[in-house]
């Protein structure tokens, strides 16, 4: 495989659904749809040459939940979870755009515990399958000089393990029992080895029918400046996450976590790290680090990502 096949293979899947891997929020009821950064480092903007890749992906995650005014409330979490990825390009045109489609299966575990004391594994642990994510429509416009474009749609089946008591969902559950469709549009430079990519998404929430609790929409930015040295990718990779409308339950605003005041619960967090990718003939190995620097309303999680893409035809 070429380097730059093996470039845009880089997580392949991860690159265009851009919607992968479960994160703890706290706000948006538990879990946000799109794990925090979780396309970082891929060149997001452009589809990678014909063919069908696979990708497994696998992350560590640690923190504590931040209250509406961004200081730690009490719930400190660990998770991890590994995702299978299917990416075919059949080399389809549409609009003068290359077209793809994409699947995701996120399997995940969490622990969570309150700062200071026990942790109950029967209270706190979960473990299971998250929501299957299918992105049936990818469109990748290569603008000259370099540059790329592509936008695409991404929806969450309500599929997961979730489990609830009564209108509030339990602390063992591992998915979102309601629907995500997240669009996004990404730009990529790619010239003289580099890798400069922002990719925008939102995530549209349906409520969650067994408790009623409706998720606040989200705007997601990930961002990419990373150059190829040889076989290796090196660079700086963030994100950045603001939920815009209110979270609710039962019609009314919810309140800000922690006991801060306020309601709508919205969620916000930042983070950003390295990323080392290795370049092998038929293999791309990854390795990211995310801190989790800034948050409020939810979860604020440090990141750790070990991966390999590979094509499969």
């Amino acid at each position: 495989m070429s380097k730059s096949k093996a470039t845009y293979a880089l997580i392949a899947g991860a690159s265009f659904s851009l919607s992968i891997l479960p994160g703890i929020a706290m706000a948006t009821e538990f879990y946000t749809p799109m794990q925090p950064g979780v396309s970082t480092g891929i060149p997001a903007g452009a589809l990678p040459a014909d063919g069908v890749y696979g990708d497994v992906d696998t992350y560590f995650e640690s923190g504590t939940v931040k209250n509406g005014n961004g200081h730690d409330f009490g719930p400190k979490f660990n998770g991890s979870d590994i995702t299978l990825q299917l990416l075919y390009v059949p080399g389809w045109h549409f609009l003068n755009a290359r077209y793809g489609m994409w699947v995701a299966q996120p399997f995940n575990f969490n622990t969570t515990k309150v700062l200071g004391g026990a942790s109950s594994p029967s209270a706190y642990t979960g473990y299971g399958m998250f929501n299957t994510i299918v992105t049936p429509e990818i469109l990748s416009w290569n603008l000259g000089d370099n540059n790329f474009v592509s936008e695409g749609l991404s929806i969450y089946l309500p599929d997961g393990d979730y489990r609830h008591i009564g209108t509030t969902e339990s602390a063992d559950s591992v998915s979102n029992n309601y629907w995500t469709f997240e669009p996004s549009i990404a730009y990529s430079y790619l010239g003289n080895g580099w890798n400069i990519t922002l990719n925008n998404l939102v995530d549209f929430n349906t409520t969650d029918t067994a408790t009623d609790y409706h998720s606040g929409h989200l705007y997601y930015l990930d961002y990419t400046v990373a150059h190829d040295y040889g076989p290796f990718t090196i660079g700086l990779i963030g994100n950045y996450i603001k939920q815009f409308t209110e979270d609710t339950q039962f019609g009314k605003a919810v309140p800000n976590t922690g006991g801060t005041g306020g309601f709508g619960n919205e969620y916000m967090h930042a983070s950003i790290g390295p990323i080392v990718a290795y370049h092998l003939k038929e293999a791309t190995l990854i390795f990211r680090f995310l801190y989790g620097f800034a948050g409020r309303n939810g979860g604020n999680p440090s990141f750790v990502h070990f991966g390999v893409s590979f094509p499969l035809k």
